[in-house]
């Protein structure tokens, strides 16, 4: 009897379970919500691992949100024949993934290294927190955490509503009206649709956020002249300091060139005040040609090419979708002819 009434019990829970799930699902699909991934350590360590396919057959990115967003990695495939392995975190330096490269002497591939100046000369180790923790996720991940990626990742690419950093419960906590604490810089949320990210680690805006969403551009427009007002407060780094880390760079891009690697740096879009500051603030002369001249390495920066320089970032420092397009063919064009290098579909 009482196990009859527990079977009753244990079925009703499933069914209003599955009712709530499956209603919450359609209601984010009604509104218009798209499938996005977590960007978490597990989906950094899987890409991590792409980093051992022959040279012909992969490039590396690494930086900040800037490569993140403006190289489409699907068109990338497309117009290459290669696989894109992106491994840039938001908000972050490239320097501690460059520095395991470098250290690595299986890596023998083609790297691009996005140079955002603020976070690529942040010597302060603020910038290298996330990316070293996905490092040592990576170094150490076990059997189990695979598994679960890879569980993990048939939901994910099933389910809208198991997007963590907008629909999980904590997620939607955030958006609750608290005032931050005494002392403490409190941002506030990202809009839903600023950030989507697909399994390739590729993110994007949502069209519907660049076009009709104002107020949630204004806040991005705002949560980055916050940043670079921070920025530039903090007292200016020494010539001497900054001549010495770009030599440590070149020790790195050199480890990976004597392998048979391929290095090039990349300068994506900025605009508006934003652009405005950092060229103050980095003056291209004292930062991005030292940079080449110091590496030897070639680079390509957008403001010299006219299709790139007067592309508009919506919220100052990422391009839209459209224009992630044209900044991508312009890149594959530009390693292609003006720096030499080989892609698989060139090959064919």
């Amino acid at each position: 009897m009482h196990s009859n009434n527990f079977r009753k019990a244990a079925i009703l829970v499933l069914s209003l379970t599955t009712m709530l799930i499956g209603g919450y699902e359609l209601y984010l699909r009604h509104l218009g919500y798209t499938i996005s991934f977590d960007d978490s350590e597990s989906i950094f360590a899987d890409k991590k691992r792409k980093i051992y396919l022959p040279k012909d057959d992969a490039t590396v990115f690494i930086g900040s949100s800037r490569i993140k967003f403006d190289v489409n990695t699907e068109l990338w495939r497309g117009l290459t024949g290669e696989t894109p392995v992106q491994l840039a975190n938001v908000g972050s330096s490239p320097i501690p993934v460059l520095k395991a490269l470098a250290a690595d002497s299986l890596f023998k591939g083609k790297l691009i290294i996005d140079v955002a100046e603020p976070l690529f000369f942040d010597l302060s180790g603020r910038s290298f927190e996330r990316p070293q923790k996905c490092l040592d996720f990576s170094k150490n991940e076990t059997p189990a955490q695979r598994f679960s990626f890879h569980i993990n990742t048939l939901l994910e690419s099933n389910f809208v509503f198991l997007d963590k950093d907008n629909f999980a419960l904590s997620a939607l906590l955030e958006y609750l009206p608290i005032p931050p604490r005494p002392g403490k810089l409190d941002f506030p949320k990202y809009p839903t649709e600023f950030g989507l990210m697909n399994f390739d680690r590729n993110s994007s805006m949502s069209n519907r956020f660049v076009d009709h969403d104002q107020k949630g551009v204004k806040m991005m427009q705002d949560i980055w002249m916050q940043l670079a007002a921070m920025g530039a407060k903090a007292p200016p780094t020494p010539e001497p300091v900054i001549d010495s880390f770009i030599r440590d760079v070149k020790l790195k891009t050199d480890q990976i060139i004597a392998r048979g690697g391929q290095v090039a740096f990349l300068r994506p879009p900025s605009s508006g005040p934003l652009w405005k500051g950092e060229q103050m603030g980095f003056p291209r002369d004292k930062y991005w040609e030292k940079i080449l001249t110091v590496t030897g390495c070639k680079g390509m920066h957008f403001a010299d090419y006219p299709e790139l320089n007067k592309m508009n970032c919506t919220e100052f420092s990422h391009l839209r979708q459209s224009d992630a397009n044209v900044f991508t063919k312009k890149l594959v064009e530009v390693l292609s002819k003006e720096m030499g290098w080989k892609f698989k579909a060139n090959n064919q």
